[in-house]
């Protein structure tokens, strides 16, 4: 759970509060694709680790595995009318080609995710990663505790900005 919820005007150069997560209530979906499973098999492996750690139980992470990236959003969209989760987690992995298909990919992708994300009122990570290599994509395959992270932050913050504020007029 998030310790401070207040809506405050700071300063741009004054980092935000170090957040204390809490997933021990939370209901996590993670959707990854098969595509590229080295990059993002090893994601859902650190996402999973990172859940756990901040105490969202075993029972309360689905797991869902789909071929690419194009397939992400449309599962998801299932995956939420299926049942309620607090956040999903999509993970992909789209290397540049000798094409442009890599491009028509990941924004079909990122735009079918937030679609989704926007008409289910569910936050959806973008754990998609758009490398120019090999190399650039395991470089960022420590993202998938990120992705974790940022699942369990968002799913409070929405539960947080639902609940109406009591104001005395």
């Amino acid at each position: 759970m998030l310790k401070d919820m207040s809506l405050k005007n700071t300063s741009p150069l004054t980092l935000p509060p170090e957040l204390h997560l809490d997933g021990s209530d939370l209901k996590i979906g993670i959707i990854v694709s098969r595509y590229n499973w080295d990059i993002t098999g090893t994601m859902l492996q650190l996402a999973q680790e990172e859940l756990l750690d901040l105490n969202v139980s075993r029972d309360n992470i689905t797991i869902v595995v789909v071929p690419g990236t194009y397939e992400l959003a449309i599962t998801a969209q299932a995956l939420l009318r299926r049942g309620h989760f607090d956040a999903l987690i999509c993970f992909g992995c789209v290397m540049r080609g000798e094409t442009r298909h890599d491009v028509v990919i990941s924004d079909a992708a990122a735009q079918g995710l937030q679609q989704v994300a926007l008409n289910a009122g569910v936050p959806i990570i973008f754990g998609v990663m758009c490398a120019e290599s090999q190399q650039q994509a395991e470089a960022r395959i420590p993202r998938g505790s990120e992705c974790a992270r940022s699942a369990i932050e968002m799913a409070h913050t929405m539960r947080a900005l639902a609940t109406p504020l009591h104001t005395d007029y």
